[in-house]
Protein backbone atom coordinates (compact mmCIF):
# COMPACT_ATOMS: atom_id res chain seq x y z
CA UNK A 1 0.00 0.00 0.00
CA UNK A 2 1.36 3.41 -1.20
CA UNK A 3 1.79 6.59 1.36
CA UNK A 4 2.11 9.70 0.57
CA UNK A 5 3.77 13.18 2.30
CA UNK A 6 1.43 16.27 1.64
CA UNK A 7 4.06 19.76 1.60
CA UNK A 8 1.98 22.82 2.15
CA UNK A 9 2.73 26.53 2.58
CA UNK A 10 0.12 29.30 3.35
CA UNK A 11 0.19 32.00 0.67
CA UNK A 12 -0.91 35.04 1.88
CA UNK A 13 -1.01 34.20 5.43
CA UNK A 14 -1.90 37.46 7.28
CA UNK A 15 -4.19 38.72 4.70
CA UNK A 16 -6.27 35.58 4.96
CA UNK A 17 -5.40 34.65 8.99
CA UNK A 18 -9.25 33.62 9.55
CA UNK A 19 -9.28 30.92 6.47
CA UNK A 20 -5.28 29.89 7.74
CA UNK A 21 -6.83 29.76 11.41
CA UNK A 22 -10.05 27.76 10.17
CA UNK A 23 -7.40 25.46 8.22
CA UNK A 24 -5.56 24.75 11.15
CA UNK A 25 -8.31 23.58 12.95
CA UNK A 26 -9.60 21.10 10.79
CA UNK A 27 -6.04 19.93 10.21
CA UNK A 28 -4.57 19.38 14.03
CA UNK A 29 -8.21 19.84 16.39
CA UNK A 30 -8.79 22.31 18.82
CA UNK A 31 -9.96 22.80 22.63
CA UNK A 32 -12.89 24.82 23.58
CA UNK A 33 -14.53 25.58 26.95
CA UNK A 34 -17.70 27.07 27.87
CA UNK A 35 -18.67 28.05 31.11
CA UNK A 36 -21.37 26.06 33.33
CA UNK A 37 -22.51 26.77 37.00
CA UNK A 38 -20.33 23.92 38.15
CA UNK A 39 -17.45 25.72 36.36
CA UNK A 40 -15.28 26.14 33.44
CA UNK A 41 -15.71 22.61 30.76
CA UNK A 42 -13.31 21.72 27.98
CA UNK A 43 -13.59 19.30 25.26
CA UNK A 44 -11.23 18.26 22.42
CA UNK A 45 -12.42 18.58 18.78
CA UNK A 46 -10.46 16.20 17.01
CA UNK A 47 -9.01 17.25 13.29
CA UNK A 48 -8.33 15.11 10.52
CA UNK A 49 -5.11 13.80 11.65
CA UNK A 50 -6.45 12.54 14.83
CA UNK A 51 -9.50 10.53 12.41
CA UNK A 52 -7.10 8.80 10.77
CA UNK A 53 -5.15 6.03 11.55
CA UNK A 54 -1.51 6.52 10.31
CA UNK A 55 -2.06 9.99 9.38
CA UNK A 56 0.94 12.35 11.30
CA UNK A 57 2.64 15.27 11.16
CA UNK A 58 6.09 14.79 10.10
CA UNK A 59 7.81 18.51 10.34
CA UNK A 60 5.88 21.77 10.28
CA UNK A 61 3.84 21.74 6.87
CA UNK A 62 4.93 18.38 6.05
CA UNK A 63 1.72 15.67 6.79
CA UNK A 64 2.33 11.80 6.32
CA UNK A 65 -0.84 9.61 4.82
CA UNK A 66 -1.61 6.16 4.17
CA UNK A 67 -3.34 6.15 0.97
CA UNK A 68 -6.43 4.75 2.29
CA UNK A 69 -7.02 8.42 3.59
CA UNK A 70 -5.78 10.01 0.63
CA UNK A 71 -9.03 11.43 -0.82
CA UNK A 72 -9.86 13.04 2.75
CA UNK A 73 -6.95 14.84 3.03
CA UNK A 74 -6.89 15.89 -1.03
CA UNK A 75 -10.64 17.11 -0.30
CA UNK A 76 -9.08 19.60 2.83
CA UNK A 77 -6.74 20.70 0.69
CA UNK A 78 -9.01 21.42 -1.99
CA UNK A 79 -11.29 23.38 0.11
CA UNK A 80 -8.44 25.95 0.72
CA UNK A 81 -6.57 26.21 -2.44
CA UNK A 82 -7.15 29.81 -2.10
CA UNK A 83 -4.56 30.16 0.55
CA UNK A 84 -1.97 26.89 0.55
CA UNK A 85 0.64 25.82 -1.74
CA UNK A 86 0.45 22.40 -1.74
CA UNK A 87 2.58 19.52 -3.42
CA UNK A 88 1.98 15.78 -2.81
CA UNK A 89 4.89 13.41 -3.39
CA UNK A 90 4.15 9.60 -3.15
CA UNK A 91 6.43 7.95 -0.58
CA UNK A 92 8.32 4.78 -2.45
CA UNK A 93 10.37 3.58 0.39
CA UNK A 94 12.26 4.22 3.70
CA UNK A 95 15.97 4.98 2.90
CA UNK A 96 16.92 3.99 6.87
Amino acid sequence: MANFVYLYDCKNARQRNARRVSFTKELYGFMYSWKTKTGIKQKRKPGLLDQCVGAEAVADSAIFVPEEYRGEFDSLFSLYQDILAVRVFEVLGEAM
